[in-house]
């Protein structure tokens, strides 16, 4: 017993000091991203577009709000080659042209759709896409407190494509493979795509979710707790941000791409 007692204590202090770093570490990245922004300050209304890039820009430690990113170019431009198969110029425009245009949801959106019915798949016929499913669904009613009605809401795993168009302009415009005004233009394509078919940064987060578990067969605990700083905390951009995108701020977004 007294062995068992001694263990559990180890478990405790290990599991709190995990926690202690982690927050060091957040808070330390936190700061590093308030002076990147102050650097390379942006109007609210090009903020605006990249909050529909937020997820995947915080899942790399960086700040959603500025183009600029602390990471090293070369790794950057290495990661655009081995994860997209990006290499130059062509390939980058025929990569955003297609997230923006077709992007997985014109194959998956009919298989998310079947899930939410409630229809089984064995994994011959779909791979892990609904194990997955069943795990980021699972995830979010747990972590974000999401519950039925959320996952109602959302039929299609768009966000998905529109989040990964934002930052693969991003990157492409860092590496040079585009000019900043091809950038901005590619931001705002899949900003102005997105506004008119999620009501909520809630659907936006979900629909991303499912399309990571659906179409890349991916585990989304490290993006439930991007989701649950964009969502939860106040300074947060999705906080400052709505979802919808007015023909006003569309008109100037324009005029200063």
């Amino acid at each position: 017993m007294k062995i068992f007692l001694i263990i559990v204590g180890i478990v405790i202090v290990i599991f709190a000091g995990l926690i202690i770093l982690g927050n060091g570490f957040n808070k330390r990245n936190k700061k590093k991203r308030a002076e990147m922004e102050m650097a390379n300050p942006l109007p609210k209304e090009k903020q605006h577009l990249l909050a529909y890039g937020a997820i995947l820009s915080l899942y790399r430690l960086e700040s959603p709000r500025i183009l600029q990113v602390m990471e090293n170019r070369e790794i950057l431009k290495d990661g655009l080659s081995a994860a997209w198969e990006v290499n130059n110029t062509e390939e980058a425009v025929q990569t955003l042209e297609w997230l923006l245009s077709e992007g997985h949801r014109t194959k998956f959106d009919e298989l998310l759709l079947a899930l939410k019915a409630g229809q089984s798949f064995t994994e011959e016929e779909v791979g892990k896409s609904q194990e997955c499913y069943e795990s980021a669904k699972e995830g979010m009613m747990k972590r974000l407190s999401f519950t039925k009605s959320n996952f109602d809401q959302v039929n299609t795993i768009a966000a998905w494509d529109f989040d990964r168009a934002v930052n693969i302009a991003r990157w492409s415009y860092i590496v040079g493979y585009i000019t900043e005004e091809q950038a901005w233009g590619y931001i705002k394509r899949a900003a102005d795509a997105a506004s008119p078919i999620f009501q909520s940064w809630n659907d936006y987060f979900i629909s991303f979710a499912f399309g990571r578990a659906i179409a890349y067969e991916g585990k989304i605990n490290d993006i439930i707790w991007k989701g649950k700083e964009l969502l939860e905390e106040k300074d947060s951009i999705w906080n400052e941000f709505n979802i919808k995108r007015s023909s006003v701020q569309e008109s100037v977004t324009l005029d200063k791409v």
